[in-house]
């Protein structure tokens, strides 16, 4: 089967979405499916490259204003068209309900080409990346719904990675047929790093831990604030540390705060490639994850799968 898969996040993007797209691409390739996909660009320019075997077109885009590390597409209904006549997919599968999947609704319904969507997110996740008062909070969140439902009530079927997500979709009249598929984790690898260079671990000391963006959708300001007050009330606040892994869009604001924390027990430790991050999963005792909106958190799935509570 030809399969295109759509999606405004994929590798070198790092988020949820864009590693279940790239993993879940490369399962279909080793099921002998021929794949492609429609992504976004780091610039204001198109490229087609092949990975592994699956061919990447690459649109224009400009910075994201919800994500920095995002980019924002301007898809044409020239140039998607162009794409879709020449890889002649039997099935699309969006990953990603913006404007880049409204280009190709559009396409695919002039050729007759079934889709099927995953819906990673629904509106309020979203909203959390907006910095506005509560009552143009609940107005744009209506808004997302509201387009939700009109571009995915016009397609073949729907696949969430929770419960929960099913049922927000039905509660908000989306009435397409829809399959609970929740998605997978890679293994531990057989190998984790002993030791890191800039970093290790004091068995001494309580480590809790978080990995992950530090953007506005994992509500992280509130579990400092939590983080420093517990410090606080609690005796022994010298034999406890917490780490942040990872990098975002909050990361002076979330400095700023640490910086209240008369411990001095917050630790920035920034990004680290795959394969480092399992020593962190491997060696803290607690994982924490803060965001109001998880429609299955991968971070959490492998502090899980490593013995973390």
């Amino acid at each position: 089967m030809k399969i295109l898969l759509v999606s405004e996040s994929y590798p070198p993007i790092t988020s949820g979405v864009s590693t279940v797209v790239a993993e879940y691409a490369q399962m279909l390739r080793t099921c002998h499916h021929s794949v492609s996909v429609i992504t976004t660009n780091n610039s204001f320019t198109t490229s087609v490259s092949t990975i592994q075997g699956i061919k990447i077109y690459r649109i224009k885009a400009i910075k994201g204003f919800i994500r920095p590390d995002c980019p924002f597409p301007i898809p044409s209904y020239k140039e998607i068209q162009t794409i879709i006549r020449k890889e002649r997919p039997d099935i699309i599968h969006e990953h990603s309900i913006l404007t880049l999947a409204s280009v190709v609704q559009r396409v695919a319904k002039h050729n007759n080409i079934p889709i099927i969507a995953t819906v990673h997110g629904i509106p309020p996740w979203l909203v959390t990346y907006f910095t506005l008062p509560k009552i143009f909070l609940v107005a744009l969140e209506y808004i997302f719904w509201v387009f939700l439902k009109n571009h995915l009530n016009k397609i073949t079927h729907i696949t969430t990675p929770s419960l929960y997500v099913k049922r927000e979709l039905i509660s908000h009249g989306i009435h397409v047929a829809c399959t609970v598929l929740p998605m997978w984790i890679a293994p531990f690898p057989q190998t984790i790093p002993t030791k890191l260079t800039h970093f290790h671990f004091d068995p001494s000391v309580i480590y809790y831990c978080f990995i992950g963006r530090l953007d506005p959708d994992k509500n992280l300001p509130f579990l400092l604030h939590a983080w420093i007050y517990f410090q606080k009330l609690y005796p022994h606040a010298e034999k406890r540390k917490f780490l942040l892994v990872g990098s975002g869009k909050q990361k002076s604001l979330l400095h700023s705060i640490a910086a209240q924390d008369v411990t001095h027990s917050i630790l920035f430790l920034g990004k680290y490639e795959e394969k480092k991050v399992y020593y962190f999963y491997q060696h803290c005792h607690f994982f924490c994850m803060s965001a109001l909106y998880e429609t299955q958190s991968i971070v959490t799935l492998r502090a899980i799968s490593a013995g973390k509570t």
